[in-house]
Parts: C-alpha cells; sequence; structure tokens
C-alpha cells in the first residue's frame, strides 16, 4: 500500500494540507493588498492633507476655507487673462466662493493679481498685487489697504468713480430720437417663430428718451416666457443664456436711443454688446415699431385693445382688417392704427432711423463711433455695479486693478451662466 509521504514536520501532503495551504496563501495575498492599498490611501491622503495646507497658506488671506479645489472648466479658455481659479469650501462641503488668479496688459502696464469672490459671483470679497520685476504699476501696503477698503464687499464689476460723468438712469451722451411722446408703447408679432415663441417689445418714454426696454416671448404651448425658460434650462443656446443677453441688449439700447446704433450686421447679429451673440433682427424690428407707435402716441393700452378687438373680429367674421400706415412700420408686429389716432407724426430725424436697422456688417456712421467708448474693460457702463474713488494721486493705477477685477468678473459671469 502507497503510504502518504511526510512533509516537514511530520504532516502527510493530503489534499486537505493543500486546501489549508491555498488559503493561508490567499489569506497572504489579501492581507498584502490590503496593506498597500491602506499605505496608498494614507499617502494620498498626507499628500492631499499637505497639498490643502499649501494652498491655505497661499489663499488663506484671500479667503480662508477647508478646501481648495482646481475649477476645470472649457469656459476658461474664452478668458486667456485668467490663469487659475479655485473654489473654496467649509467643513461641510458648503461653497464659500473662488479665488481668481488673473494677469492682463493693461494702459499702465503689466500686472497680476490673486483676488477672492462671493460664491454668488456678485461680489469681491479680497484682493492683492502680485509683485514681480516688471515695469508695470506697483502699488504700497498702504494703498493696497485704502483699495481693499474702498473694494471689501464691493459688487462686481467696477470702475473709478471719474468714468462716471452724470448720476442718471443713462448717460445723455448719445441724443434722443426726434417725435417721441412719452408713454408705454408695445409691439408683437403675429405669428411664433421657429423656436415656437412669440416675441413682444416694450419701450417706456419719458422726456422723449427711451428710459426702458424690454424684449422677451411667449410660448404658445407652455405659455411661459423665453427668458424663464433659459433661466431654468429649458431654453438652451450657445454663449450666455438667452434672458442674460437679452437684458444686455435692452440695456445698451437704453443708452445709445437709436437701433441703428445697434450696428446689427447682414446676418442679424452685433458685435459691439460684450456678451451678445443672439441674432438680434427680431428685436430691433419691434423697438422700430414702437418707435413708430411712439411718434404717433399709439400706446401700449391701445395695442392691446385693438389686438383683442381683432381677434373677437376675427372670430365672428371672416375678414381680415386693412392695417394704417402706422401699422406698416414693420413688417412682423402688424396691427390696425385705431383712426382716432393722429396720422401725422411730429418732425423726425432721416426716415434711415426707422428703415436703416444697423450698418451693414457692424459699421455705424456718423456719432455712432461713441458706443464702443461708453464702456469699461469691454463692459457697458449700465451694468457697472459699483464705483470708488480709489488713489486720489493715481487714477490709472486704480483703473488698472480694476481691470483684472473685471476681467475676473467676466469669467464668473460666464461660468455661472448669469441673468444681467
Amino acid at each position: 500500500i502507497l503510504q502518504d509521504e511526510l512533509v516537514p514536520g511530520g504532516e502527510r501532503m493530503t489534499r486537505s494540507f493543500f486546501k489549508r495551504l491555498s488559503v493561508r496563501a490567499a489569506i497572504c495575498v489579501v492581507l498584502s493588498i490590503t496593506f498597500l492599498l491602506s499605505c496608498l490611501w494614507y499617502h494620498r491622503r498626507v499628500s492631499r492633507s499637505r497639498e490643502q495646507d499649501e494652498y491655505r497658506a497661499e489663499y488663506g488671506s484671500l479667503l480662508m476655507a477647508s478646501q481648495y479645489r482646481s475649477l476645470k472648466t472649457d469656459v476658461l479658455k474664452n478668458h486667456q487673462d485668467v490663469k487659475t481659479v479655485y473654489s473654496a469650501y467649509d467643513d461641510s462641503g458648503r461653497l464659500l466662493g473662488y479665488i481668481v488668479d488673473v494677469e492682463m496688459e493693461t494702459d499702465a502696464g503689466y500686472i497680476h493679481t490673486q483676488m477672492s469672490i462671493s460664491e454668488s459671483g456678485e461680489n469681491l470679497l479680497n484682493i492683492r498685487v502680485v509683485e514681480e520685476d516688471n515695469e508695470g504699476p506697483h502699488f504700497s501696503d498702504e494703498e493696497m489697504e485704502i483699495l481693499r477698503e474702498q473694494l471689501k464687499d464691493a459688487r462686481i464689476p467696477v470702475a473709478v468713480r471719474q468714468d462716471v460723468k452724470i448720476d442718471t438712469p443713462y448717460k445723455v451722451d448719445y441724443d434722443p430720437l426726434l417725435g417721441l411722446h412719452d408713454g408705454v408703447y408695445y409691439a408683437r408679432n403675429e405669428e411664433a417663430s421657429k423656436d415656437g415663441y412669440t416675441d413682444y417689445c416694450e419701450i417706456e418714454v419719458s422726456g422723449g428718451r427711451i428710459i426702458r426696454v424690454t424684449w422677451d416671448a411667449e410660448n404658445e404651448q407652455s405659455h411661459t416666457t423665453r427668458s424663464k425658460d433659459s433661466i431654468s434650462g429649458e431654453y438652451k443656446i450657445s454663449g450666455n443664456i438667452w434672458a442674460d443677453q437679452a437684458y444686455r441688449l435692452e440695456n445698451h439700447l437704453v443708452l445709445v436711443q437709436d437701433p441703428a446704433k445697434l450696428a446689427m450686421k447682414s446676418d442679424g447679429k452685433t458685435e459691439i454688446i460684450d456678451g451678445v451673440t443672439i441674432d438680434i433682427t427680431t428685436f430691433v424690428k419691434l423697438v422700430n415699431a414702437c418707435i413708430g407707435y411712439s411718434r404717433t402716441s399709439y400706446t401700449k393700452d391701445m395695442f392691446i385693445s385693438d389686438h383683442a378687438s381683432k381677434e373677437d373680429k376675427e372670430n365672428t367674421e371672416d375678414t381680415t382688417p386693412t392695417p394704417t400706415p402706422e401699422a406698416q412700420l414693420s413688417p412682423d408686429p402688424q396691427v390696425p392704427t385705431p383712426a382716432s389716432v393722429s396720422a401725422t407724426p411730429a418732425p423726425t430725424k432721416a426716415p434711415s432711423q426707422i428703415e436703416v436697422i444697423g450698418g451693414e456688417d457692424g459699421v455705424v456712421s456718423g456719432d455712432g463711433a461713441n458706443v464702443l467708448s461708453d464702456s469699461v474693460d469691454g463692459i457697458p457702463m449700465s451694468e457697472i455695479r459699483a464705483y470708488i474713488d480709489g488713489l486720489p494721486e493715481d487714477k490709472s493705477r486704480t483703473a488698472a486693478l480694476l481691470s483684472t477685477v473685471n476681467q475676473a468678473y467676466k469669467f464668473i459671469r460666464e461660468y455661472l451662466n448669469w441673468v444681467g
């Protein structure tokens, strides 16, 4: 009879022996892997902790946080002056704000700043200049304290106070269109556009100037507005959300007064309003219609009343009213003007103010060259949220510092998809 071989120690090499040996080997492998993973986890934890300690040492004076995370976003590609951005969080993971590093060339020279911005993106929390060996603007500690005091929790974007020539809701550098009567005027397209929304526009005239403009559209199915749908994400376009772009367009028209100065190109776009990439053809046509109604005192109430009467009549009679000349100012929002309204408008400028909606490919004639000058760092004056006095002896260095803040604002605005 063949006997089982003995292994050192006297244990026989049976099947159960090999089974126990395999189990022990597997346990050793598992323990080894667990040990290695624990070492790797500990190493990474120590490394992350060391990294966060370095971040706190670097950025804690701007915004103290428990954790800093480098922001990886394609939006940075659109803002070459913004070098790095970090989001800052507390112990519970709540977002505290952003650290933004900006390097740029200004009229005063090269400047490098680091700043903290609130989680909402609306306020500047702190800022410092990274001094480098160059010919750019330099700031003493005393000067930076003066600027920090003025900029603490300031809403952005921001400008030097000298940039404001007059404290009114609008700048009066641009002449108003002649013949406008005070009141609220309204125009609306008869049919929905391809996106399913029916556009409408409203302007308010006071003292012969356009002081308010509203452009929106109603969805014929959901009865929601395009602006609200863009905010909620239901309506999406490239670039800034539609509500934000419409807001900028409205404000710019209040500034320049004349739709021709929006410099609409042949493709329906404009290049002179920062952040506006949408087709503005419909907006310009509706605004021109409102301007025509203002010149004949055809108010919003009249428009709504006539429009309602027209719908009632169409429901009972198979006839279509013939629009009067005033309603033909724009081919889209055709609504008959009541006979009681005078058809003789007040003296106006050249007819091109209504018929011409912008220079070909954005060329603005006459005094339209001023359109590009009424801005700070490419941001319309109507969008500036705060003004500071800056350094009394040198406004140019203050302006250079604020340019970096405004560059950070442009990034944050696009990153957060702000509404105005």
